[in-house]
């Protein structure tokens, strides 16, 4: 089996060999790793693109915003506009699918208009482990995923991120917005955004690894079992600022009372 640093080897060669790239940069761990290993060894032109959208919270894309920055790569903003999309907004099974599928054909159009040849994402070995619709409009779309090319899963990524000085190394994984949706549950820019004030203002008190899930009138609040006594201690005031974004109840989920996983 290979180490890490034999997988970063890998990496560094496959990126080596390509010339023109744009990378799909959430400025999560990985695409963040990702794009710095392509800075770092890609002879060619290097560009990152950044989905603007409801789906995603805005701290985030201001963060992906400084990352590029501090990475000294060109960095595009793109209106992804997946609400549009009426069967989208029904939220269906294969709401990833349809998602990335959306995005990786506005990504192909940025990377013909300034003639980059490859288009990559973060995925890792992990996701490529994990029942993953979006990595079938990858496929469609001829979307790269070196990470999980070379077998380096989240764990290494963090470690050799860490051991470059990515700030990301210890970032918490924060999935889409919609995945705090049952499937089915028709997608509005309001039910995003109440679900995305919630989540920020539990982050204002504290409060790291976290979820809301939406369930109409209730928030179901996942968390780490080590937040729940903060959590009781200021239930009459995290109650009222919920009440006030428009959730009836708020309830802790016990049956989530673990490390949140990636």
């Amino acid at each position: 089996m290979l180490s890490s640093k034999e997988k970063e080897k890998h990496l560094e060669e496959i990126l080596g060999g390509m010339a023109g790239i744009l990378v799909a940069f959430s400025g999560g761990v990985d695409s963040t790793y990702l794009l710095a290993k392509a800075k770092e060894k890609s002879k060619g032109k290097i560009m990152a693109v950044t989905a603007i959208s409801p789906l995603h919270p805005l701290r985030e894309i201001e963060e992906a915003k400084e990352r590029a920055y501090q990475l000294g790569v060109e960095h595009i903003l793109l209106e992804s506009k997946e609400l549009e999309n009426v069967e989208f907004r029904d939220n269906p099974p294969h709401r990833c699918y349809l998602c990335r599928k959306i995005l990786y054909a506005h990504f192909r159009e940025v990377a013909r208009e300034n003639d980059l040849s490859f288009v990559l994402n973060g995925s890792n070995r992990d996701d490529g482990e994990k029942a993953r619709p979006g990595m079938r409009a990858a496929v469609e779309h001829d979307i790269r995923s070196p990470l999980q090319e070379v077998e380096l899963n989240k764990k290494e990524i963090r470690e050799l991120s860490k051991d470059a000085g990515l700030t990301t190394w210890d970032k918490p994984a924060l999935p889409c917005l919609v995945t705090r949706f049952q499937y089915g549950e028709q997608l509005t820019l309001t039910k995003l955004e109440q679900v995305e004030r919630a989540e920020d203002y539990l982050r204002s008190i504290g409060l790291e690894k976290l979820r809301v899930r939406y369930h109409g009138e209730i928030a179901r609040l996942e968390l780490e079992s080590s937040a729940f006594e903060e959590v009781v201690a200021r239930r009459k005031e995290i109650a009222i600022v919920m009440q006030k974004l428009g959730f009836t109840y708020v309830t802790i989920d016990l049956c989530s009372a673990m490390e949140l996983k990636e």
